[in-house]
């Protein structure tokens, strides 16, 4: 397992020194032969010299590595700088593994992601390899091989190939015409789950502001509507250090998706016997308990009977407090 990695690799950064270099040691475990390095610009004169110290922090590179920096010098935001950059990889390899600067991978991910990435190069149906499992907490989740078919494009460490990516909408130009039919509904039955997806999806589609602050809610739903599957691995592979101060989006330090432990896959990997979407519980759990879609749905209930049932509802408010 020590040879030099062939696999291209792709490493975002942008302000942050500390989860950057934890990322890059990680990386050079396996020393690849070429990395990519994309970074967003500055905002202000005081988050460049930030910026500056992140972008520094890639002259480290202490292997025989071809290095190519794709390095903004206007601030971009965060979707369409990602976006870019995943076209820029994707222009010049057909495979790439994807780490942001904060997602902390066990060294099997790599071997993992290596093995996978070879063994469906040319099976349109699989769309990406994720390196994070969310089901820790999940008593019912069963995976009797070493990964699972999963809907769920979680991008906390993943991998996918040029032949994937070509399918990318950023700016989501189909979902003028599909939010108009029922192919949602056959993707995602569950009606909360749908109507969750289905908002984010409008937004973005609609709102600049939105779409500017995401990249991987398009992924996302690239995935589900080329009815894709995800490979998504028995344990936990990745953690994300990056919740706290400088963070982008994942700021609270006491989010349940913070500092995860990961483990080490196990080789030689077990291959399910079918290509097929395997896993539906481990999804709803990923769906109902990570992403909190039951919250906004327990939400509507109460408003619901609040407003249109409030003797019901303040009396059964009442006996369950007494309880």
């Amino acid at each position: 397992m020590k040879n030099q990695f062939n696999v291209p690799i792709l490493l975002t950064v942008y302000r942050r020194v500390d989860t950057t270099e934890k990322t890059l040691n990680a990386i050079r475990q396996v020393k690849p032969r070429q990395l990519f390095v994309i970074a967003d610009g500055a905002r202000n004169a005081e988050e460049k010299i930030k910026c500056d110290a992140a972008r520094a922090v890639v002259d480290q590179v202490d292997w025989e590595c071809e290095v190519k920096k794709n390095f903004s010098e206007v601030n971009m935001n965060c979707g369409p700088r990602i976006a870019s950059g995943l076209e820029w990889v994707f222009g010049q390899v057909d495979r790439a593994i994807i780490l942001e600067d904060d997602c902390l991978p066990d060294e099997s991910f790599f071997y993992y992601c290596e093995e996978l990435l070879e063994k469906y190069k040319d099976n349109p149906k699989i769309m990406q390899i994720a390196g994070l499992n969310t089901q820790q907490g999940n008593k019912k989740f069963n995976c009797p091989d070493s990964y699972y078919f999963s809907q769920v494009a979680q991008t906390w460490g993943w991998a996918t190939w040029q032949r994937a990516f070509n399918t990318y909408e950023f700016f989501l130009e189909s979902w003028e015409g599909i939010r108009k039919t029922d192919k949602l509904k056959k993707i995602l039955p569950n009606y909360a789950v749908r109507e969750y997806w289905s908002n984010l999806f409008d937004n973005i589609k609609d709102n600049k502001k939105a779409r500017d602050g995401t990249w991987d809610v398009q992924w996302f739903y690239n995935v589900l509507m080329h009815e894709g599957l995800v490979i998504a691995p028995k344990k936990n592979l990745i953690t994300n250090i990056g919740f706290g101060e400088g963070a982008g989006s994942t700021v609270n330090v006491l989010d349940k998706n913070a500092n995860m432990a990961r483990y080490p896959m196990e080789f030689q990997l077990q291959h399910p016997a079918r290509i097929e979407y395997n896993n539906r519980q481990a999804d709803n759990y990923t769906f109902w308990y990570i992403y909190d879609i039951n919250s906004g749905l327990k939400k509507k209930i109460k408003s619901f009977l609040r407003h249109y049932l409030p003797g019901p509802y303040y009396w059964l408010k009442k006996i369950l407090k007494n309880i």
